[in-house]
Formats: structure tokens, sequence, C-alpha cells
């Protein structure tokens, strides 16, 4: 087995950078609320002079124009969780850890070209999400850990992929890598050992009464000398996940930046389920301390067909967002989708497709396009239902609803006008003769209609006794017309043909 750490550096930092664009100076503080502490800043903070450990104060002192955010561990976890639903997609045994995942990826590599094309894969997402990390591969869980984390703080050290070169490789890391106890790590320190070389070096038992078996197993783990399971990540049935902004958005503008960081994840997790969607919901949070509360503000996006591609459904957003507008300012965005379905890929053809011979997947993403912009009231679909009488014969349903054929029996169906009429019109006679636009001839028919005796007292929806025919008049229109066979009888226009 070989296992892939990922180790995500300043984790909270990265969290509130993720959803600006571009960062300014930022901090995140933690600590008593009165007198808050600098725990993490980025560049920009740092330039003006703050650095972690710094009073909160102080630092809004150096750079007026600070962003502080208070940390949160709650929304590290969240984040975690929906960075190992991404994660998915590369393998199946994922392990959380407090700020980095751990893949097994041995048996992912064929699939993926080799160990560097899976990185790159892996390390591309990773940027496309917001996020920069440290990877370290070796044999054993711990070990990759160990050289991932000794990467993050610059040190240059080799891969352990075979369980031969794990002593080579982590014998010379320094004690700072273990992230063990700092008073522990001080007393080390202090008896002249430097390295994970030097304390492997020393008796064990000795070792152990001073310092306690756990450390001594720790190391034998990331050695390889004992089993080091790991528990095990299992993805959620639904998809859901939320970024917090930094500041209150009122411009649905300024949504797109942090939902083009949720679709991304969506897409890695819909990946790793071999599934699409074709119903995604995001809801904008509004603060709850205004004087008037606000219900969340929910933006729904739906689609003809399954689909999970980032880019696809970020332009569709943005489609659907020149149509909302925000009651309050927002500070939050979640995204949720509770239905996946089967994703079947579509093979690109080498060749340019025939004039005529369209897949049509462009009518697809044409409606979807459509839908997303004039929204279900103006853009939807037609689905046939088994009713004999044409003006019950099909029902409007969202475009993101499956058109089922089987509604109808597979039998022929007798020629029917693509356009009828809202209501049937009464035609005048002549010598007994349907007249519209002069004399009809009968051309065809009559096919008799006699149904809808279950619908009694349903408005709209009533008992039919027809006979249609299809008829063409003088000017050469070709029309659907019937006779009534009730009271009060007569001929009517249903429909043109083209």
């Amino acid at each position: 087995m070989l296992w892939l750490a990922i180790v995500l550096p300043a984790l909270p930092l990265q969290l509130v950078a993720r959803t600006i664009e571009p960062p300014g100076p930022l901090a995140i503080v933690e600590g008593p609320a009165q007198r808050p502490l600098v725990a993490f800043c980025n560049d920009a903070a740092r330039a003006a002079g703050i650095a972690p450990g710094l009073k909160l104060a102080a630092a809004q002192a150096l750079a007026r124009d600070l962003t502080a955010i208070e940390r949160k561990p709650e929304v590290e976890r969240d984040a975690l969780h929906e960075l190992a639903c991404w994660a998915y997609q590369f393998s199946a045994l994922i392990s959380l850890r407090a700020d980095g995942l751990l893949l097994e990826t041995g048996a992912s590599e064929t699939l993926f070209g080799g160990r560097a094309p899976l990185d790159r894969r892996i390390a591309r997402g990773l940027r496309e999400l917001g996020y920069a990390a440290a990877f370290g591969h070796a044999a054993s869980p711990r070990a990759a850990w160990l050289i991932a984390r000794a990467r993050m703080h610059g040190l240059s050290t080799c891969d352990a992929p075979h369980a031969a070169e794990l002593h080579a490789t982590l014998a010379p890391l320094p004690l700072s890598t273990l992230e063990w106890d700092t008073n522990t790590t001080a007393t080390l320190h202090a008896l002249g050992l430097a390295t994970i070389g030097d304390v492997r070096r020393l008796p064990r038992d000795a070792f152990a009464k001073r310092f306690g078996i756990a450390l001594l197993d720790d190391l034998d783990g990331a050695f390889g000398q004992r089993p080091d399971p790991q528990p095990l990540f299992m993805p959620p049935e639904i998809f859901e996940a939320k970024i917090e902004l930094p500041a209150d958005v009122i411009d649905t503008e300024r949504l797109m930046f942090p939902a083009h960081r949720l679709l991304r994840s969506l897409e890695g997790f819909l990946r790793g389920r071999a599934a699409g969607t074709t119903e995604l919901v995001f809801t904008a949070q509004h603060s709850s301390r205004r004087a008037r509360p606000m219900a969340p503000t929910q933006i729904a996006l739906q689609l003809a067909t399954p689909e999970r591609d980032a880019v696809r459904l970020a332009k569709l957003l943005a489609e659907r967002l020149a149509r909302v507008t925000l009651p309050e300012p927002a500070i939050t965005l979640a995204l949720r989708v509770d239905r996946l379905q089967p994703f079947a890929a579509i093979n690109a053809s080498l060749l340019p497709p025939a004039p005529g011979n369209g897949s049509g997947i462009d009518w697809l993403q044409l409606a979807e396009t459509l839908h997303a912009r004039l929204g279900s009231e103006r853009v939807f679909q037609l689905q046939l239902v088994e009713d004999h009488r044409p003006e019950c014969a099909y029902r409007i349903v969202p475009l993101a609803v499956e058109v089922d054929d089987r509604s109808v029996p597979p039998q022929a169906t007798p020629q029917r006008p693509l356009l009828l009429v809202e209501a049937p019109q009464p035609l005048a006679c002549r010598e007994e003769a349907p007249d519209y636009g002069g004399p009809l001839a009968l051309v065809a028919g009559p096919e008799r209609i006699e149904s809808g005796w279950w619908d009694l007292g349903t408005p709209r929806r009533r008992t039919v006794h027809r006979d249609y025919f299809v008829a063409r008049n003088p000017r050469g229109q070709t029309l659907w017309v019937f006779r009534e066979l009730c009271a009060p009888r007569g001929w009517f226009l249903h429909g043109f043909f083209a």
C-alpha cells in the first residue's frame, strides 16, 4: 500500500482566504473576547508588521484595512469533511486528520496514469478549491504524514514508497515534525537530541520509562514495525457544503466566487460516486442580528440531464443569479444536492459531426441555459399522458423531470397536429359541410374518440364524444377538425398541421 498525506498549513487562514478575491490583509484571531490574539495571518498582513501572537488591537493599528475573523473549529471540521468527499474520486481509503487528509493511492495510480499525473491532478484540484497543500508519499500512513509536514516547513526530503526506504527518509527529520507534546520535545532538545534518528538510537526500555510507551508506538508505526490502522472516511449519501463569507454580500455577482469553490467540491463528490445531478439548491443565509430577521434566499438550479461539470454548472448559475435580488446582505452561501443520479459520460467524436446529424446535446444545453435565465414558468417540457382526449394527452413538467416514454402504450398513434388551439373553435357550415377560409375537404378520418367519463365534474377535463377528420381548405391549409356527436353538435376546429 502507498499512502499520500495532504497537509493543509494554516487551515483556518486558507478557509477564509479562499472566499476573498483578491485577499487583503487578513488575520484569524482566537482567545478571550476581551483580548483576542492573532493566531494566523497572510502575507499581506505580515508585510504590514503583523505576526501570530500579536494582540488584535495592535494589529488593527498596523493595518487599518485588516480583516479579522474569529477562528471556528467547527467550520474547519466541516471543511475537512467536504474535502474528504471531494477526494473520494481519487481513493476509496481516506482518513481525516486535524489539518489534512490521508489517502491510499497505490491502487489508483494505474487508473490515473501513474503517481506523478495523479499528484498533479490532485494539486490542481486543490488549487481550484482555494487550498495550498504539502504532499508526502510513504509505505506507512504515519511516515507519509511526517514527510508532508517536513515539506510544509520548507525541508527537502524524499518520499518513501517502499518500507526499506523509511529509515533513511525519516531519520534526518527534526523532532518538530512529530507533533509531540511541547514539553517532551523541549526535554529531548535539552538532552541534545535533534532528529528522529537520534531518538531511535536511544535504549528503548529507558526511553519508555522516561517518556512512555505511546511515543515508541508512534515511531514504530511510522517505521512500519507495527500496524498503524486508520479510521476510514465514508462519504454521505447527499452533498452539503457551506462557505462563510468574510463580509456581507448584497450583489449576487459577488456570490459567483464562493459558488465556484462549492461547485468544484460538488464535482469531485459526484465523480467519486460515479453520479450526476439534475437539481442543485444554493442557499444564501442572512444575518440573524438584524432588527427584522429575513428567511434564507434559495436559488435552485435545474437541468434536463444529469451533470457534474463545475464549469458548465457555473455558467448556468451565472444566468440564474442575474434574475435574483438579495433582500438582505448574505453572510454564508451553502450548496445542497439531495438526489444523485447515474451519470453517463458522452464520448467525443474524433471527427466533427456531419450536417444534420447532431447528438441533441447542444439543444439540451440551450434549454438549460434558457431555463436558468427565464425560469420554470417560461421554459419547460411536455410529457405524454395515457389519455385519448387530445387536450389531456400531455402535461407540463419542469425541465429537470425525466420524460418517461413508457407512460404511453407502444402502439401506432393516428396522425396528430403539432399546434392545438387553446379551446376548440366552432366552425360555420355551408350545406352541412364545415367552412374555414372556404369549404373544407375531408381527406382523412373519421377517428372516433369517446373518453373521459371518469372526469365528470372536473373543470377543463370533460367527457368527449367526437369524430376527428383531417381537412384541407382552398388556401392549402391542413386542419384537424371534429364533429361533435352530442348536443349541441356541430363542427369544431382543434388544430393545425405544419
